[in-house]
């Protein structure tokens, strides 16, 4: 059995899960705690939907939410409970609002429990009350909330109880009990060697590792992210057509620029839920879609867009070599849009830097257009973002 923590964050629908999930995930990564997140649920919503929702209209954050939403499949759940198996680092977990008995087995694969509730008398309050008891996940915290009212620690010890208000889209928790919360994770995870991990990790890295905590901290000792005009500074700083392997938490278009900037050479990054792997090696042709995703290529205005999206928010690394992706023009830039792994981006990236194109960019809501990853002309430069509508 894993014994790395994972702390499964369940309740009812409609409780504000996924606002405290982004909130305490914030709340660690400001603290320096080492851990990463698993969105086991596919609703089309995760941290990229609350970030959306603070930069942009609350229609197009709805809009995304609703293209990106998918279906509980027997593939998804056994794809979760292996990532959760073979955990690397300590998670947090999303379940969502009511599993069925055939996806509890996710639950038994987490080690602690987070319970959220708006109505303590209501039956989908009691449903996963019954639930979490009936597994052996140590519950952390119990908790009321509610949109209006005071927040108020009630106890905490064994189990955090009381109430936490205000949990809206857009907005990050606060209070005694969010503050007793993070304190208490803080000091679980404290109790596993995280800086040996990582170093283990590292030293373990099939190339050169490139830690992006500490780049980023490079370019910017204040920075808590990373910012589109950054890219150009990676020339600097990293060879280019030499193997990288690359260590940490960031966007995709920094990974694409990364995946690019190596060549030919090989390219790694560490997924915590698989550790250290390469880009799958993806094909171009005009077979069907593969298993597990959808996708569009068409012209605009702006240029060729491949937009992707997968039907049931899993895609397995392990059955993606080989897959085939359309031949695009040469001569047009390219445009990567739609919500994917990291690992399938990158892979694309690859696959069509050989393709006789000016440019490729990666869409990304949050800066409200598509950021040049790759460029071979002077009509844009890395870091450089086109911006435009949210492609279809």
């Amino acid at each position: 059995m894993n014994v790395l923590p994972a702390i499964l964050i369940g309740g009812p629908p409609n409780a504000g899960k996924s606002v405290l999930f982004y909130s305490l995930t914030m709340a660690l990564y400001e603290r320096g705690i080492k851990h990463h997140i698993v969105r086991a649920c596919p609703d089309g919503e995760g941290n990229w939907y609350q970030e959306i929702h603070r930069s942009l209209d609350p229609e197009i954050a709805r809009l995304i939410k609703v293209q990106s939403k998918a279906e509980w499949t027997p593939a998804f759940v056994e794809g979760i409970c292996r990532d959760l198996e073979r955990r690397h680092t300590p998670l947090l977990v999303d379940v969502g609002g009511r599993p069925q008995t055939w996806q509890h087995c996710i639950l038994h694969q987490c080690t602690h429990s987070i319970l959220l509730y708006r109505d303590p008398n209501d039956e989908a309050t009691h449903f996963w009350q019954h639930l979490l008891g009936s597994t052996q996940l140590l519950p952390l915290a119990s908790i009321h909330s509610t949109l209006h009212g005071e927040a108020v620690l009630t106890e905490e010890t064994p189990v955090i109880r009381g109430t936490l208000t205000g949990l809206e889209r857009g907005t990050r928790a606060q209070g005694p009990v969010f503050d007793a919360l993070v304190n208490r994770i803080v000091a679980l995870f404290a109790t596993y060697p995280l800086a040996e991990l990582e170093q283990a990790q590292l030293q373990k890295a099939p190339a050169e590792p490139v830690v992006l905590p500490d780049l980023l901290h490079k370019f910017d000792a204040g920075a808590q992210e990373w910012k589109p005009t950054m890219l150009r500074l990676l020339a600097g700083e990293l060879p280019s057509n030499q193997p990288l392997a690359i260590y940490g938490k960031g966007p995709g278009w920094l990974y694409g620029t990364l995946a690019s900037q190596v060549g030919e050479q090989p390219f790694y990054q560490f997924d915590p839920r698989i550790g250290w792997m390469a880009p799958p090696r993806l094909e171009s042709g005009t077979e069907p879609a593969p298993e597990g995703l959808t996708y569009r290529l068409y012209d605009d205005s702006y240029g060729q867009v491949l937009s992707i999206k997968l039907s049931n928010e899993y895609l397995d690394y392990l059955q993606a070599e080989g897959m085939h992706f359309p031949p695009i023009q040469a001569g047009r830039g390219l445009i990567l849009n739609g919500k994917m792994p990291l690992w399938l981006l990158t892979a694309l990236v690859r696959l069509y830097r050989v393709a006789e194109v000016p440019w490729i960019a990666c869409y990304q809501p949050q800066v409200k257009g598509a950021v040049i990853v790759l460029s071979r002309g002077d009509e844009y430069a890395i870091g450089d973002v086109i911006l435009m509508p949210m492609p279809q």
